[in-house]
């Protein structure tokens, strides 16, 4: 296992433990380790790019830890109140959309599917979104909501490329 996918293998591991944290009120805990997530995803892409480490694995484990740590999340806060529970269910839509998309992409033509600009803003406003909920700031639920809708039509860019069996060289890579 290269350093970028040791970066994103501890991203998935710290997932579990910024849900423990949360549940059990210890905020300062989670907002540690979820510090450290979500800047371990910056720094993994940046180590892959720059030690030129990009792999197959890479590519699966990265938007697999981005996912598991968003649902958690917003499980977590819809489980807490703190945002509808429909929320949740609406990320779930695209997200296994995604996964399993690329799950059949990856099996049935090898290939895996490179990050796009949706998939991206998304991410960016969900992660805002969250931190807006974590700290009741206003206009939370909006980002959210904006997230969520960046993430399907991320799922219908994704689907078009499977439908069209290649892979545009206008896609952003991860």
């Amino acid at each position: 296992m290269n350093t970028a996918n040791f970066i994103t293998s501890i991203r998935l591991v710290l997932v579990p433990l910024i849900v423990v944290a949360l549940v059990r009120g210890s905020d300062w805990w989670a907002l540690g380790f979820l510090t450290v997530a979500l800047v371990s995803d910056l720094i993994d892409g940046l180590v892959a790019r720059k030690m030129d480490q990009i792999t197959e694995l890479g590519q699966v484990l990265d938007p697999l830890a981005d996912k598991t740590l968003f649902l958690s999340l917003f499980g977590y806060f819809a489980w807490a109140g703190r945002i509808p529970v429909v929320a949740f269910f609406l990320l779930l839509l695209p997200y296994f959309a995604l996964i399993l998309g690329g799950g059949v992409m990856y099996r049935y033509r090898g290939k895996v599917v490179q990050a796009n600009f949706w998939g991206k803003t998304s991410s960016a406003l969900l992660t805002l979104g969250l931190i807006f909920v974590y700290f009741q700031l206003p206009y939370a639920l909006y980002l959210i909501y904006i997230g969520i809708a960046a993430a399907f039509v991320s799922a219908f860019v994704y689907f078009r490329i499977g439908v069209e069996g290649s892979i545009s060289p206008t896609e952003e890579s991860s």
